[in-house]
């Protein structure tokens, strides 16, 4: 039976809610350099260029959707489903305090050895049942690792 952690469309919520204060934070301090202290220089334009990147496309805008079940995981990437087996996830780690979790692969299946994932929109307040969602998910992969056997384990050496 396949779960789902975060679903597309809650996904494309939170990337659309975490733009506002992305933008506000950067905002703030343009404000408070340029038009408060009189500072402007073409290195600040390339600065909160960085920040930006940094605060939003790298942390919200590469989250991916994902589901799962006994064998496999599946991301949706640009509207499509990839399969990952289970036996070529490394780890699951928490990224940050907000939920963002991150998925390291053995292998570059296309978009990178590292992904990341939302566990819930509401993290902090609902700790307690995303995290058993994510053990009882690690758990399933170091089952199947536990479990796997190559398909040439038995095939003869020349």
């Amino acid at each position: 039976m396949r779960q789902q952690i975060v679903s597309t469309n809650q996904l494309k919520v939170f990337q659309a809610v975490c733009l506002i204060p992305s933008v506000l934070i950067i905002g703030f301090f343009f404000y408070m350099l340029v038009l408060r202290f009189k500072i402007f220089y073409l290195g600040q334009v390339g600065l909160y260029a960085y920040l930006f990147y940094r605060l939003y496309y790298n942390r919200i805008l590469r989250l991916k959707t994902i589901d799962y079940d006994d064998e496999n995981i599946f991301v949706v990437e640009k509207g499509q489903e990839i399969v990952i087996p289970f036996v070529d996830i490394k780890e699951i780690k928490l990224r940050s305090l907000i939920g963002t979790h991150s998925i390291e692969l053995y292998r570059d299946l296309g978009f990178g050895e590292e992904f990341y994932f939302k566990s819930s929109l509401w993290y902090p307040l609902n700790f307690k049942k995303v995290d058993d969602a994510v053990y009882q998910l690690q758990s399933k992969i170091r089952r199947a690792k536990q479990n796997y056997t190559p398909e040439n384990y038995r095939s003869l050496g020349s």
